[in-house]
């Protein structure tokens, strides 16, 4: 008994003053995107156009380890990067192309005879997955984050404040 109180402490103070080794690590950030849309005429939901998003991925991998890629995905949209050695981040611009982004609802917001107000954020109309693959010696890893992308839609509404009005009626989109 005398004895294994002891070692087990002298086996804890060797553990503890091991040199830690660095996890990978992954943080993304964003500013809002922007979006112009016009004037509708009804409704409760709005179809997005293209969207671009601004994504910042700043990036360790362990110690022993080199960044492989940087994969960053939104919707149907996804953009592969190999950085340099030297770089600890990545600035990158996604575009999502128009209808990939479900229809969100947004009231009264941009609609004939609403004199509201011309701006209206949204908090998350889609995430951004990212993936970073560090390699070592003996193989690779990968570590993964998501973020919540904000949209500010911004209401178009011309000098007379009448939407155009289309010829055809509008159809909804095919199902996926």
């Amino acid at each position: 008994m005398q004895l294994r109180v002891p070692v087990t402490l002298a086996l804890g103070f060797a553990w503890l003053s091991q040199p830690a080794l660095a996890e990978p690590e992954l943080a993304v950030s964003t500013v809002a995107a922007r979006a112009e849309i016009s004037l509708r005429t009804n409704g409760r939901q709005t179809r997005l156009p293209l969207l671009e998003f601004s994504v910042r991925a700043e990036f360790e991998c362990d110690d022993q380890a080199v960044a492989e890629s940087i994969t960053i995905s939104i919707a149907d949209a996804h953009k592969r990067y190999a950085p340099n050695e030297d770089t600890d981040s990545l600035d990158a611009l996604i575009t999502v192309p128009a209808n990939q982004i479900a229809p969100i609802v947004t009231g009264d917001f941009c609609v004939v005879g609403d004199d509201g107000s011309e701006e209206l954020r949204l908090a998350g109309v889609a995430t951004a997955q990212v993936s970073l693959r560090c390699r070592d010696a003996s193989g690779s890893s990968v570590n993964f984050a998501s973020l919540r992308l904000p949209l500010t839609l911004v209401c178009n509404r011309g000098a007379d404040q009448v939407p155009s009005v289309p010829s055809v009626p509008s159809l909804p989109s095919p199902a996926r």
